[in-house]
């Protein structure tokens, strides 16, 4: 059984000073920009290292691959070597239609796709079982937010849904749904809005899937760190999107894995936010604003990742609240 926090008290509700919604975003964002990059491409991070495999072993075995859009970036990166190092098959769909980790395994397969080219997806896509989106908005390649983490996860899901792909799982980010916060004023202004275009694409991710044969798991994480991966144990799932913490890629990379591949399936129709409870953790968990209670009552963790997804809502159960 997933373990969960105990539910406190209701929200209390306060009128911060500005000088409290500074000394918010001086503790809160200011570490978020040393330390962490939350979106791929606009704050720099350091170094990549393997996601650690911490699963509860029910995975269903298959020849059809599992693509990753974005596999050159440092998060995609990561579930490519995860997925190979469990003997899985893998599509690393990049841009270029190379792949910059080791390429030697007769698992991998690389081939050339475009999140905003929904004509070069269709054909990249057919014949895989389930599809990682880690692609996102990067200064350097020359794109927009509206473009990749808006418009390309439509892409995504429209073509999964009509291909019958069973299941797409996409990395999003922590702070969509509150743009007001310091880190969501933080990311929005140097990305450009992105924030806003990620949730834009979760909103219409959930419409497109609702209802057909293939689900989605939307997955926030929180300031992410170029760190060994802690593993479950070491890691929380939040809802709600109040709480904010750091985490390591290669956690969120290992989540996204069993999201993608666990024969129970427990993580479909969720969305949920991934921070670290390490001691040693620089940041968090803290609340995004200083009127949402730590805990939330919606944490779950647990000694594998299908255990933490079981403590997860629904968010049809959630929507109803206004959040997911």
């Amino acid at each position: 059984m997933a373990a969960t926090r105990p539910l406190l008290s209701p929200r209390r509700r306060h009128s911060p000073s500005c000088a409290l919604y500074l000394g918010i975003f001086v503790a809160v964002a200011s570490p978020m920009v040393v330390y962490s990059t939350w979106t791929e491409g606009f704050l720099v991070g350091r170094g990549v290292r393997r996601a650690v495999s911490v699963r509860a072993g029910d995975v269903t075995m298959t020849s059809r691959p599992v693509a990753v859009l974005g596999a050159n970036g440092r998060t995609g990166k990561l579930c490519v070597q995860e997925l190979l190092a469990e003997g899985f098959p893998v599509k690393a769909i990049t841009r270029t239609g190379s792949f910059g980790g080791d390429s030697s395994s007769p698992l991998l397969s690389t081939v050339k796709g475009d999140v905003t080219d929904k004509g070069s997806l269709k054909s990249v896509l057919k014949g895989c079982r389930s599809v990682i989106f880690a692609a996102a908005y990067s200064r350097n390649a020359g794109n927009k937010p509206s473009e990749v983490d808006n418009a390309g996860l439509v892409n995504v899901a429209e073509i999964a849904r009509e291909l019958g792909l069973e299941r797409v799982v996409a990395v999003s980010s922590g702070a969509v749904t509150r743009p007001y916060a310091p880190v969501g004023l933080l990311l929005n202004v140097v990305g450009k809005g992105v924030l806003f275009e990620k949730k834009k694409g979760e909103e219409s991710l959930r419409k497109i899937l609702k209802g057909s044969g293939t689900t989605y798991t939307i997955i926030r994480p929180g300031g992410l760190k170029n760190t060994p991966a802690l593993g479950p144990q070491k890691t929380e799932l939040n809802q709600g999107d109040t709480i904010v913490g750091s985490v390591p890629r290669a956690d969120v990379a290992s989540a996204a894995v069993t999201a993608a591949l666990a024969a129970k399936n427990v993580a479909a129709g969720t969305t949920f936010e991934i921070y670290s409870l390490d001691p040693a953790n620089d940041i968090g968990p803290r609340p995004l604003m200083p009127w949402y209670n730590l805990p939330s009552g919606y944490e779950t963790s647990g000694q594998t990742w299908d255990e933490a997804f079981s403590g997860l809502k629904k968010d049809e159960r959630l929507s109803p609240r206004g959040f997911y």
